[in-house]
């Protein structure tokens, strides 16, 4: 069972989900206390925070949430949509990572991830999410602190896109606004036939309404949100005859106006983007915390001109059986439940579309593993290699030499009828000998190309990736040289990065200096690198070049 966390505001809810085939089961849901990491604060003041405290004792409960995808607040991640030529996973990667450069710039450090979908006219395109990474951070630091490990860092837009993919509203031809509206944001999709259009996330939610009925009915924010979601009542028909009088009434719907319009603005801004000016949303579907206060659907049908509904997360779920906990959590919260179930169907589907921010210890790990996993695999290949050889050539010298020694021993008598043999002896030993040096002489292509490649990964610049590396034999003799040797090659291919002071151009030069230099390349009069054609492209340049192996046993590696 996977879970997902909705760390959101006044409140958290913890869902978990199973599946089983195509068939969803909701086995839990918990409302859990809010948590707010203020970013001008450190991670350690949220030790012994209720969140951390309360999602602890769960465990006493029976309920083992582990690492539950995590909810990033909405006001954090910034979305753009970009149409793509190609579903080629590198240039995908190249425009996510210009994206996050264009918004970044060279100072700021933006983590960046999309959600594949497509334009109003059927063409690919893709949803990036853009976050600040110390925020990012700083938000996964607050909540370890607290005493909630985190998994994936999901911001709100993909897990609503899964929660509407999961309620199995997706077969409708026309275009369809959902809108959560929680505390401090609010984020917004269009989709048609289960495929996102648009993301967006707005700065407002029930906290814009409880600060302006502040000084209509005074008090802390706890008791003005019981009023709002208790005594209000926004539907236009009824204003008049609502309890607290139409003061209160009349600032909550100003605010309601605010979000109206805040929410209708995204057809504006996807009509721009995808330039197709006859998108338009069929039906607004509304869920979060927002979505409960009352009349404001009504509300925003009579003043957007559309239908309006609210969303059910789980009209596609199954929690029959369930214990009594979660039952009366979905009966009282079963709006809100949008995000918290879509966290954990990416929880629970590996394979769902997502967009995933992870935090610095994750990120750590994973550029780790990519550098050192090739070295270690090359060595890994050339030990599996020569042991073997090894091992035999060095178990015939043993042999042989055993043979010679009981062969030369005993009376003088033996010794003189057996001085015949020893010369045939002496010759398997010097076979044996043989034998293992051509071994080695057939392995060393492979020993040296990965001593190259190891030297060569401590000394190359930040801004080189290595493409491909191609290990060659060269037999071509021009001159018909009677003494000519074959040369082995190494053959590289390298990406070089627009970035920094240095172009790709002098860089690519310098690689040749270090190429040079490094142990197991020839080093004669001619020169060991041999430099290749060059390629540029819009990020940087793609270049080749080819050094010639130094496979004398006496020279270049050590043995």
């Amino acid at each position: 069972m996977a879970y997902g966390l909705d760390v959101e505001g006044s409140l958290s809810i913890l869902v978990g989900l199973t599946r089983k085939g195509g068939a969803w089961r909701l086995k839990k849901a918990v409302v859990l206390p809010g948590f707010h990491a203020d970013p001008d604060q450190k991670p350690e003041i949220y030790h012994g925070a209720p969140l951390g405290t309360t999602f602890a004792a769960l465990k006493n409960m029976g309920v083992k949430a582990g690492r539950p995808v995590t909810l990033v607040p909405g006001k954090d991640v910034y979305y753009r949509f970009v149409v793509t030529a190609t579903a080629n996973p590198k240039m995908i990667e190249q425009q996510v990572r210009m994206e996050a450069e264009e918004i970044g710039g060279e100072d700021a450090s933006i983590l960046a991830d999309f959600i594949s979908g497509a334009d109003f006219d059927y063409s690919p395109a893709i949803h990036v999410a853009l976050a600040r990474e110390e925020v990012v951070d700083h938000y996964a630091n607050s909540l370890a602190a607290a005493g909630v490990e985190t998994g994936p860092l999901v911001p709100g837009c993909a897990a609503l896109y899964q929660a509407y993919r999961v309620s199995g509203d997706t077969e409708s031809e026309h275009v369809q606004m959902y809108a959560n509206i929680g505390d401090e944001s609010t984020d917004v999709i269009l989709v048609r036939e289960g495929v996102l259009l648009y993301s967006r996330s707005i700065g407002i939610g029930v906290d814009d309404f409880i600060t302006r009925l502040l000084p209509e009915y005074g008090g802390d924010r706890d008791a003005i949100r019981q009023v709002l979601f208790t005594q209000l009542d926004l539907r236009p028909s009824v204003a008049a005859d609502n309890l607290s009088g139409d003061r209160g009434v009349e600032a909550a719907q100003e605010v309601a106006s605010r979000v109206f319009q805040q929410i209708t603005s995204t057809i504006m801004l996807a009509k721009g983007a995808m330039k197709a000016p006859k998108l338009d949303a069929r039906k607004i579907v509304l869920c979060g915390q927002g979505a409960a206060i009352p009349g404001l659907r009504e509300l925003m049908m009579n003043r957007v001109r559309k239908t309006v509904e609210v969303f059910d997360p789980l009209r596609n779920i199954e929690f029959e059986g369930a214990d009594q906990r979660t039952e009366e959590t979905v009966q009282s919260y079963r709006p809100a439940l949008a995000l918290a179930v879509g966290l954990a169907v990416l929880g629970t589907d590996l394979k769902a579309e997502r967009a995933t921010f992870e935090p610095a210890g994750v990120r750590r790990r994973r550029e780790f593993l990519h550098k050192s996993l090739f070295l270690y695999l090359a060595a890994a290949l050339v030990i599996a290699l020569v042991l073997p050889s090894y091992i035999l050539s060095r178990r015939s010298l043993d042999e042989a030499e055993e043979t010679l020694l009981v062969r030369q021993q005993g009376p003088i008598g033996r010794y003189v009828a057996a001085s015949n043999e020893i010369a045939g002896h002496e010759a398997a030993q010097t076979r044996s000998e043989e034998r293992f040096v051509a071994s080695e002489l057939a392995l060393m292509p492979g020993r040296v190309s990965t001593e190259v490649l190891t030297e060569f990964s401590k000394r190359r610049p930040d801004t080189v990736r290595i493409s491909s590396v191609e290990l060659l034999t060269d037999t071509n003799n021009p001159t018909n040289d009677k003494n000519f040797k074959p040369r082995t090659l190494l053959k590289f291919t390298f990406f070089i990065e627009k970035r920094g002071g240095k172009s790709p151009i002098a860089v690519n030069n310098d690689l040749r200096d270090i190429l040079s230099n490094l142990p197991g390349v020839l080093k004669d009069a001619e020169g060991g690198v041999i430099p290749g054609p060059q390629q540029d492209i819009d990020t940087g340049l793609m270049a080749t070049q080819t050094v010639v192996l130094d496979l004398d046993l006496g020279q270049g590696v050590e043995k």
